[in-house]
């Protein structure tokens, strides 16, 4: 009974339409949002799908549940509350039960998605749909409102003009009947009560147009709440001529936020064609978009660019579809534009950060690769595929990498991929590898697994070419053995000569063994495959995260690399260059580690100029990270700063409880470095609470 009535005031196939499309248009709304956030849900279609789906079921329904109160409330009221005078009264009433329905609803809804569609819920969920159906039942009631008050507006408008129609006409048939039948007797009479009916058809004729005049109010304040609404929407909603200026019928005044030109201008061409802030070249492509949509019937979905009233180009994406006329013609294209600059900068950013990452990725000597699950090349840099001669073929063929490698390390490859793939971590291994001319080479190869979304996809990793470290081994042990020839034979020789010059020539031959030794651990030393590699793993993962960030990393990595290939045959640099390499690489462990890591650099400008072996802060600086605990609860601080013509580097002591173990080679290393060079000494010392490094400096001539 409640519902026949209900529906006798509002038709049941009108408020299913109007559900379907507050549905499709609240989705609409909600998915432009997570699409403008950044949600991951866009990186999978059939979760996006379904997410559409079940949003559009779940707000159809609510809107489905929220609609009768909403209608009943507006029934009672128009008959007891008309808007004139009541106005403040109708929209408590009606703010209020909007408000009850969506929280009441709420909990039904979240159980009814839970039997459909297994949803989780908590507090935070269920806060975050009663916000939604409170607006969802505000809005409803927004719309059912105006749509029954323009309707009622209207209907009575019919009503008084049909009225006043037929009061005239039923007036002059009067009349006429009248003056027929009685012309001759009561003339008198006759002009009396035509007198009287003239004075009485006046004043219903005067409160018609009172009546007139009310609706016509009421039914340009209902124009005012559509503008309204049409104006919170996201874009700018129109409707157009389809002829080739897009004349404007109507526009909303969104428009001047995107163009910088008022709604007016576009309104029948009164300022400028719409045409004419389209890009030029975006203008065929947006008639080719519309032409191909009104010849299916359906709707169209186009992205282009507009010239802003002050010169700049703002992308834009247009939503419309075309209204026919009986006869098949267009009448009008009625749509919504909205602003997709941000999107489409932040494309731009993203591909040219993939193209600097692979030109970085170029710009190494040595090469790199990413393997898919079975051991296959997805990704390799120009150093790679000129060093194995693999030509970057059809992405669709496979090429295996295990292929690259001499028979009998094929197994211990196959068997390092498996465990990498597993998130077993592994150590870098020796293979020989079969370069492009078909020779073999002995190489050092480093990998991990790449994680993406917490799965494990593939092996990333890079290949050191060793065969120039293999030679040096080769020659230091023809040197051993040619030294110690030379020994022997010295020491038959010489066996008359005195005991100062055996010790001095014992000391030259240990000076220039140690000498050997030192270049080749240098050598060593100078390319950090490790750091490298984890280096290029904070990057892989940084791209996703902060494109910005991830471009001054790309800078800073490179600044790093360029700075050991220009001192790799160098004895000394100077402070300030060290300091301008040192600021870059702790960086990029800052990048890893966040504010768990902090430095501060205290140097006069007279000591910058002063040198000192390459590199030697790096292996300091290493050494502290390395065998330190870095966290939030244990900060890792750094202190730089001179003390006596030396380079002090000072950390606090939190060492690891699985601390690594150290062979000191770094350390033992560059007090070898500086015997080679000058007479001092670097000094190590750990006490209570910090450990400290002292660099003696050497001043320049």
């Amino acid at each position: 009974m409640v519902f026949s009535r209900i529906h006798s005031f509002f038709p049941l196939a009108r408020l299913i339409k109007l559900l379907i499309f507050l549905a499709a248009g609240m989705q609409f709304i909600v998915i432009t949002q997570m699409y403008v956030a950044g949600s991951t849900l866009f990186n999978e279609l059939p979760a996006l799908l379904f997410r559409i789906f079940r949003g559009t079921l779940m707000t159809f329904i609510a809107g489905y549940l929220l609609a009768y109160p909403a209608l009943a409330v507006i029934r009672s009221l128009n008959k007891r509350l008309p808007w004139k005078g009541n106005g403040v009264k109708r929209f408590l009433i009606q703010f209020s039960v909007a408000l009850l329905s969506g929280i009441l609803v709420t909990p039904l809804i979240l159980v009814t998605a839970g039997f459909l569609f297994a949803m989780e819920y908590d507090s935070r969920t269920f806060q975050d749909n009663a916000y939604y159906m409170i607006v969802l039942s505000l809005f409803l009631m927004i719309i059912l409102e105006a749509w029954i008050y323009l309707e009622e507006s209207t209907k009575e408008k019919i009503k008084a003009e049909r009225l006043e129609k037929e009061l005239i006409e039923e007036a002059a048939k009067k009349m006429i009947f009248e003056a027929k039948a009685q012309v001759e007797e009561i003339k008198a009479n006759t002009a009396h009560q035509l007198i009287e009916q003239e004075k009485w058809l006046n004043q219903e004729l005067q409160s018609a147009i009172k009546k007139s005049e009310l609706l016509t109010h009421q039914l340009n304040e209902s124009r005012g709440q559509l503008r309204s609404l049409l104006s919170n929407l996201i874009g700018a909603a129109y409707r157009c001529y389809f002829d080739e200026a897009y004349t404007m019928q109507y526009i909303s005044e969104k428009i001047l936020d995107l163009s910088g030109y008022p709604p007016v201008d576009f309104i029948n061409n009164q300022g400028r064609t719409y045409t004419s802030i389209i890009h030029p070249d975006d203008v065929e492509l947006c008639a080719r978009a519309i032409s191909e949509s009104t010849k299916h019937r359906a709707p169209f979905e186009v992205e282009y660019r507009i010239i802003h009233a002050q010169g700049n180009v703002v992308w834009v994406k247009d939503n419309g579809k075309p209204i026919f006329n009986p006869d098949g013609t267009v009448s009008f294209l009625d749509g919504i534009i909205i602003d997709i600059t941000r999107r489409k900068e932040a494309e731009l950013a993203a591909r040219e950060s993939d193209l600097k990452y692979k030109e970085l990725m170029d710009f190494l000597p040595q090469p790199v690769f990413e393997l898919d699950m079975m051991g296959n090349l997805v990704y390799g840099n120009k150093a790679g595929f000129e060093f194995f001669g693999l030509a970057p073929a059809d992405p669709e063929k496979k090429i295996s990498v295990i292929d690259c490698f001499v028979e009998e390390d094929k197994p211990r490859v196959i068997e390092n991929v498996r465990k990498s793939v597993g998130g077993v971590a592994t150590e870098p291994a020796e293979y020989t590898a079969i370069k492009g001319d078909g020779t073999l080479c002995p190489v050092l190869v480093f990998g991990s697994p790449i994680i993406r979304n917490n799965e494990i996809v593939g092996r990333r990793g890079i290949i050191i070419d060793i065969s120039e470290r293999k030679k040096y081994e080769l020659k230091l042990v023809k040197a051993k053995e040619e030294l110690e020839k030379i020994n022997t034979t010295l020491e038959q020789v010489v066996e008359k000569r005195t005991r100062e010059l055996t010790e001095t020539n014992t000391k030259l031959l240990q000076v220039q063994k140690e000498n050997l030794q030192s270049q080749f651990e240098v050598l060593k030393s100078q390319i950090n495959p490790h750091f490298m590699f984890n280096s290029l793993n904070v990057l892989s993962g940084l791209i996703n995260k902060d494109i910005g960030k991830a471009q001054q990393f790309i800078d800073e990595f490179s600044h790093i690399y360029r700075y050991v290939l220009e001192t790799l045959e160098q004895p000394v640099v100077t402070l300030e260059k060290e300091l301008d390499f040192t600021r870059s690489y702790l960086f990029l462990q800052q990048i890893r580690h966040g504010n768990d890591l902090s430095y501060t650099v205290n140097l006069p400008s007279a000591l910058l100029k002063w040198v000192l072996p390459p590199l030697s802060l790096q292996v300091v600086l290493e050494n502290a990270i390395k065998h330190n605990i870095v966290n939030e609860s244990k900060p890792l601080k750094i202190e730089i700063f001179s003390e006596n013509n030396h380079l002090v580097v000072r950390n606090n002591i939190q060492p690891k409880i699985s601390a690594v173990a150290s062979t000191g080679l770094g350390l033992k290393n560059l007090v070898k470095r500086y015997g080679l060079i000058s007479e001092f000494t670097p000094m190590f010392q750990v006490n209570t609470d910090y450990y400290v490094a002292r660099l003696p400096l050497i001043e320049t001539e």
